[in-house]
């Protein structure tokens, strides 16, 4: 038994278990040390382990036999569910676009849990400029010494974190990127891309105009849904990367608007 958990615990990253102890305890509040164990599949000595680790990191307040939720760790737990939805498809996703990021460039990744993702993808790159609303984003390429990273300001929303409003309208204006790397809460062959809150619709609309290509990143879930407001009409979107479980009558139908379709 101790060499099944033992060979459990090698196969999952320690980064990504404690993700998963995030997401987990982002509904709950306080956890024990054993129903950890138990969700995870691995021994309460390695879970002890990530549970000071998250304590370090101020996201956990550690108590007998378990753990709590900090103040700061609520908005950290929030974000790290939505990152663990559909994850692996994200994943690929962010591959396929960091393919298309190279050295030298320009670009702009908003706050979704998919372009934090490419984020992680683009660490290596020379003399980029990444300019982002996305405080996870941001954070994620704050030590990359060849990547210079603009968070553009305004007010944030604790549910996304994100910035948004107009204290850089006149900035965001005049901002010219090679190209810019889009979540969104719905598409539509009719609509694009959409989002559900208009300030972070508004924002994004502003940067769809600054970017000479515009790309969507959205998994297979987010197709078919209507939002509240669009930010990047069809004729705007240049390319959307996604994954393979989106219908083909639906796919067809966006390539019919001329936009690239590109499934992983």
């Amino acid at each position: 038994m101790s060499t099944n958990l033992s060979q459990i615990e090698q196969a999952i990253p320690a980064e990504r278990r404690r993700d998963q102890i995030l997401a987990y305890m982002s509904t709950r509040g306080r956890s024990s040390v054993g129903e950890l164990s138990l969700m995870l599949g691995v021994s309460e000595v390695t879970v002890r382990k990530d549970l000071d680790q998250l304590e370090a990191q101020g996201l956990l307040t550690r108590v007998h036999g378990g753990a709590v939720v900090s103040g700061r760790g609520r908005l950290e737990m929030f974000f790290a569910a939505r990152e663990q939805e559909h994850l692996e498809e994200k994943r690929r996703i962010a591959q396929a676009a960091a393919a298309l990021i190279q050295s030298g460039q320009r670009i702009f990744l908003d706050a979704s849990t998919t372009a934090l993702q490419v984020a992680r993808q683009i660490k290596d790159r020379e003399d980029l400029v990444v300019v982002t609303n996305g405080l996870y984003t941001a954070l994620e390429l704050n030590f990359c010494e060849g990547i210079t990273t603009i968070v553009v300001g305004g007010t944030m929303r604790r549910r996304s974190s994100s910035l948004v409003g107009s204290l850089n309208h006149n900035t965001l204006q005049r901002l010219r990127v090679d190209a810019g790397f889009f979540g969104a809460r719905g598409v539509t062959a009719r609509d694009g891309l959409m989002e559900s809150e208009l300030d972070e619709a508004q924002m994004k609309q502003q940067l769809v105009s600054a970017s000479g290509q515009v790309v969507g990143i959205v998994d297979s879930s987010k197709f078919g849904t209507i939002s509240f407001s669009a930010f990047a009409l069809p004729h705007e979107i240049s390319q959307i990367i996604t994954d393979t479980a989106v219908l083909p009558s639906v796919v067809a139908e966006l390539r019919e608007r001329g936009i690239t379709m590109t499934l992983v």
